[in-house]
């Protein structure tokens, strides 16, 4: 269950921190307080879509953590050891930041991850329903998510799209071997001799650096001799006036002069190091000069190279220095197209394999979806008398694709269909429900689903929309009902569900000159006076209390 969540510079709160408890807590305010703002933070908490204008007008970033109790929840528990996220036992903290013009950063215990790691780590540990569900539950990828999660096979479909997907990969590649053949062939000729080519080559990037830099030495040879050898003359050889000599005169006479004062012996020994250093620089400068050879030959082979090399890149054009790695690319191509040409029975057997295997899993998703069917609609017609639906009838309906498809989603389309009175006929949702219908199905399917999930909480977001009276009453009980087992929150406009509470926060928009949110846990008066003014509208009378306590104590019975 969720502890605690902190959000700070989020749309229009400023700081609101928050602590949960377990069972049934509702959140209400005014229209346009801000209600729903807590929600959207918890969304992109688990891992939803964030953008920067969610950040606090005027503020660096937007910040969303969360604390959550995850001692009885097993795959969650499973899922952070398998990430090697493990945070403190029994418990895990999320965190998201948003920023105005960069991407968004996640973090489990302190960790920085993907934001992918958050939507799947979210959807143990939270399940939430947004205010327009009902509305979604007309779309058939909706529906048929529905009965999946109600299957518990939603794993076993995502294998399925992965297989499909490698089924229309390989009929993709297949049908351009079988009607390109000549095309293939003739681009396997441009391939071999290319590759051929660059194979008698052997481009390799080292040599090419190295034997630039060979070039450049081999190709200067003059001024290199003759550089060598008028330095060689000036530092050691030229009489009286080569550095040499200097040195060995200065080191005599400062020998000399230190005998009359100590300090300059110093400076002798300088002279003396310096000598020594010249002398073996001298040393090597002489051998330099000694083993100095032309070789012009080996410098018109490498410059034939570097010719070769040239001409290679340019022709391909590429560097020269990335010609070993086209080479490699082109020889990979050619492995991949000469296997496809030579052997297009291979892909058939593998189509074949990949076929089959589709079929096996379709097989499985479609009987556990037929026998999912049935006990959901059996479940969401055990809930529809009791929200004021009486006379209706609910039923999900499989329709068997063209038997050559292998959709990603299965052999079948799912329908969720109504029967709004008994002497009229079985209807998809959208043309047989109207608005107040199709609001009391949708949380007739949500009760259902929540009954036989194992996410520890809930959040439904003004999901009571078109109810009210006596269903409403009736939905507020099913939502405590529910929160026996699981910890439901619940932004709600009507007092009837809010009554039903067991933890009420009231979500207030502070006035000033700068916009900020508050939400405030509610003591019983102020649960009454909250109720009174939600029943009472703008002038709260003593007759509106009244019946606010009434709600309230009716609700604690």
């Amino acid at each position: 269950m969720i502890n605690w969540i902190d959000v700070r510079d989020f749309v229009v709160i400023k700081h609101v921190q928050i602590t949960f408890e377990p069972g049934l807590t509702v959140i209400t305010g005014e229209t346009g307080a801000g209600k729903s703002v807590v929600v959207d933070a918890l969304a992109m908490l688990l891992g939803g879509r964030a953008s920067g204008d969610l950040v606090r007008s005027g503020s660096e970033r937007a910040e969303i953590q969360a604390d959550f109790d995850i001692s009885n929840l097993a795959p969650a528990c499973e899922w952070l050891a398998r990430m090697e996220l493990n945070g403190e036992e029994g418990e895990c903290t999320l965190r998201r930041t948003v920023y105005p013009e960069k991407a968004s950063r996640g973090f489990i215990n302190g960790r920085p991850v993907p934001i992918q790691s958050l939507r799947e780590l979210g959807a143990l540990l939270a399940d939430i329903h947004g205010q327009h569900e009902h509305h979604r539950l007309l779309q058939r990828d909706v529906q048929r998510r529905v009965l999946d999660d109600s299957a518990g096979i939603s794993g076993d479909v995502l294998a399925l799209a992965a297989t499909a997907a490698e089924v229309a990969h390989l009929t993709t590649e297949l049908v351009q071997v079988q009607s390109g053949m000549d095309a293939r062939r003739e681009r396997e000729s441009l391939l071999r001799h290319q590759v051929d080519e660059l194979t008698a080559l052997a481009p390799d990037p080292d040599e090419f650096q190295q034997i630039g830099e060979k070039y450049t030495r081999l190709s200067h040879t003059q001024e290199l001799a003759q550089g060598a050898w008028q330095l060689l003359q000036e530092l050691d050889q030229a009489e009286d006036v080569s550095a040499s000599a200097v040195l060995t005169r200065a080191a005599g006479r400062l020998g000399e002069l230190a005998a009359y004062d100590a300090r300059l012996r110093v400076l002798a020994d300088q002279i003396e190091s310096i000598d020594t250093q010249l002398t073996d620089t001298v040393g090597e400068l002489q051998r330099y000069c000694d083993n100095y050879t032309l070789e012009p030959d080996e410098l018109e082979r490498i410059d034939q190279r570097l010719r070769v090399l040239h001409d290679a890149g340019r022709k391909y054009r590429v560097a020269p220095k990335s010609l070993k790695s086209l080479w490699e690319d082109l020889a990979q191509d050619l492995l991949k197209l000469s296997t496809a040409i030579n052997n297009p029975e291979a892909l058939e057997k593998q189509l074949h394999k990949a076929q089959q295997q589709y079929d096996k899993q379709a097989r499985g998703v479609s009987k556990s979806r037929s026998d999912a069917a049935d006990s959901l609609a059996k479940a969401v017609n055990a809930q529809l008398p009791s929200l004021g639906l009486e006379a209706a009838k609910f039923r999900v309906t499989l329709q068997k694709e063209h038997a050559d498809m292998r959709s990603p989603h299965g052999l079948e389309n799912v329908y969720f269909e109504l029967q709004s009175a008994p002497d009229l006929a079985f209807a998809p949702l959208e043309r047989a429900a109207s608005g107040g219908e199709l609001s009391r199905v949708s949380l007739a399917i949500q009760f259902t689903v929540a009954q036989a999930t194992p996410t520890p909480s809930c959040i439904y977001d003004e999901v009571d929309v078109g109810i009210g009276g006596r269903v409403a009453e009736i939905v507020g009980q099913k939502l405590r009902s529910l929160a026996q087992t699981q910890q439901i929150l619940c932004i709600t406009h009507l007092p009837q569900v809010a009554a039903q509470g067991q933890h009420h926060l009231r979500v207030t928009r502070l006035s000033g000159d700068e916009t900020q949110v508050e939400l405030e846990p509610l003591d019983s008066p102020g649960r009454i006076e909250e109720l009174a003014r939600m029943l009472g509208g703008v002038e709260i009378t003593a007759k509106t209390r009244a019946h606010a306590e009434e709600l309230l104590s009716r609700a604690l019975i």
